[in-house]
């Protein structure tokens, strides 16, 4: 009776005509122990699939709950292989010493109430021109220079800050050049012996058939915009090293250059080192920096006090500043700026 392929109903009817005549009738009884049967047999099969199910469940119910993440746990090759991989280690930027308040230069004639742009000012500008995020390391300086003659009229500033979106630090850098777009003229004027050094062509920094000549750029766009502004954008890659560069020359003859790196200075390292893989911010983002109403040769006294006491810790850049005592010094006149911008990278 315990065999599965056994029909009841047949054993009944067996045990029926065997037992024909021969004492009480049996068939009642045989009928209900065949009925039994069945569902002894029944009850043996659900026990032995719901033992199963319940050894089933029990082994999956106790590997979920020794992974806190609650999934199923591969095999050993498998679970090798979904490890994560460690994140690539990059250096930190140096962290350079804060060296407080800058100078202050004072503007003469229609500029006699205000003072130069201050490193500490374009450095405040370029952060809030910036896509939200993280910055720090900010330095800096600013000079009076002379582009069209010996007079010390126009201001020239050079100012950086490490930006991070959450992804790793980019170093960003600004460079204002006040009254250098008096140099331009129509057309190219190659650097060179016989040129004259104070005679700049705009084809030279802003027709990408002139910059990017010998194909070092990946991208090059170069246009005048509506108001007369001539704007180059610049991407260069060198293995990992990744720049991205926006000059702007504003009708009113000052030339901003903004550009990004994922580089920046380490700690014990005479050159610049890789600092992240690719760069948090588009040339369209440096673009819309570059054009931030900020820059300008002279802001009131108000406006760089404020700036100083926002932009804190920063680190004077002054060229010369920490050279050797008696090593002799000058006052910083800065050369027009190739498209490479500020740093020379």
């Amino acid at each position: 009776m315990n065999e599965p392929d056994v029909d009841g109903e047949m054993l009944s009817a067996t045990f029926e005509q065997a037992m024909n005549g021969v004492g009480p009738d049996l068939g009642p009884l045989v009928v209900a122990s065949a009925r039994r049967g069945r569902s002894i047999r029944r009850r043996r099969r659900l026990t032995v699939a719901a033992s199963v199910a319940a050894v089933a469940a029990l082994a999956v119910g106790g590997s979920v709950a020794l992974r806190p993440d609650g999934g199923t746990p591969p095999s050993t090759a498998a679970a090798s292989s979904a490890l994560p991989t460690p994140a690539k280690q990059f250096p930190q930027p140096l962290q350079k010493s804060d060296d407080g308040a800058e100078h202050l230069s004072p503007g003469s004639g229609a500029n006699k109430e205000m003072v130069a742009l201050t490193g500490h000012a374009a450095v405040l500008t370029l952060a809030r021109a910036l896509p939200p995020g993280h910055t720090s390391g900010y330095s800096g300086y600013s000079s009076l220079v002379g582009w069209t003659g010996p007079e010390m009229t126009n201001v020239a500033v050079r100012a950086r800050l490490l930006y991070d979106d959450g992804t790793g630090p980019a170093d960003v850098s600004v460079q204002v050049d006040g009254g250098i777009g008096a140099l331009y003229r129509p057309g190219s004027y190659p650097p060179g012996p016989g040129k004259d050094p104070f005679v700049l062509g705009y084809d030279d920094h802003f027709s990408c058939d002139k910059v990017n000549v010998n194909g070092q750029y990946r991208y090059c766009s170069g246009s005048v915009l509506p108001d007369g502004s001539h704007l180059l954008l610049t991407e260069r890659a060198i293995g990992d090293v990744l720049t991205r560069n926006v000059t702007l020359l504003r009708p009113d003859n000052t030339k901003v250059t903004v550009s990004a790196y994922n580089t920046a200075e380490v700690a014990g390292q005479a050159k610049a080192n890789t600092i992240r893989d690719g760069l948090p911010l588009t040339l369209d983002q440096l673009k819309s920096a570059a054009m931030a109403a900020g820059f300008q040769e002279w802001i009131t006294p108000e406006e760089a006090t404020r700036a100083e006491q926002a932009i804190r810790p920063f680190h004077d850049d002054t060229p010369g500043r920490n050279m050797p005592s008696g090593a002799g010094s000058t006052t910083p006149v800065p050369s027009a700026p190739s498209p490479s911008g500020y740093g020379g990278r």
